[in-house]
C-alpha cells in the first residue's frame, strides 16, 4: 500500500464539529492510503451525522407513540447504527503506534491503538 499526501478537509462537515476534529488529529498522526482516507471522510462524515442525532435526541430518550404509549425516541435506533458503523470505520483504517515501523505486512494494526482510538471516540459519543 503507497501512503499518499494530505488531502484537504472534506467540504460540508460542521464547523470545529466532531468530524473535523476527528479528520485534523487523525491526519495530523498518521499518513493513510487513499482508500484509507476515503473511509476517514466518510467517518468524519458520521462523525457529524451522530451529533446532529444526539442533538435531535437531546434529553428526550422517550416519546409518545401512536396510539399515546411511552416508546423509545425513533432516532435511538439510528443512533446507535450510526456509532457502531463509526467504530468499524475506524477499525479499518491502519493507524500503527508512532515508534511502529510503519510497514506493516498485511496492514494490520496495533489492538492497543485501535483501543485507545476507539475508548477517545467512544467517550466522546457515549458509547
Amino acid at each position: 500500500m503507497t501512503k499518499t499526501s494530505t488531502p484537504r478537509m472534506p467540504n460540508g462537515l460542521i464547523r470545529e464539529g466532531k468530524g473535523q476534529k476527528l479528520w485534523r488529529e487523525l491526519t495530523a498522526k498518521w499518513e493513510f492510503t487513499e482508500s484509507e482516507y476515503k473511509l476517514l471522510e466518510v467517518a468524519c462524515y458520521t462523525a457529524d451525522r451522530i451529533t446532529r442525532e444526539r442533538r435531535a435526541i437531546g434529553d428526550q430518550l422517550t416519546v409518545k407513540g401512536s396510539q399515546g404509549q411511552l416508546v423509545a425516541h425513533p432516532l435511538l435506533a439510528q443512533l446507535r447504527a450510526d456509532e457502531e458503523h463509526l467504530a468499524k470505520l475506524l477499525a479499518r483504517i491502519d493507524m500503527p503506534e508512532p515508534e511502529q515501523n510503519t510497514k506493516t505486512d498485511s496492514g494490520e494494526r496495533s489492538a492497543q491503538m485501535r483501543a485507545i482510538v476507539q475508548s477517545r471516540w467512544g467517550k466522546a459519543y457515549g458509547s
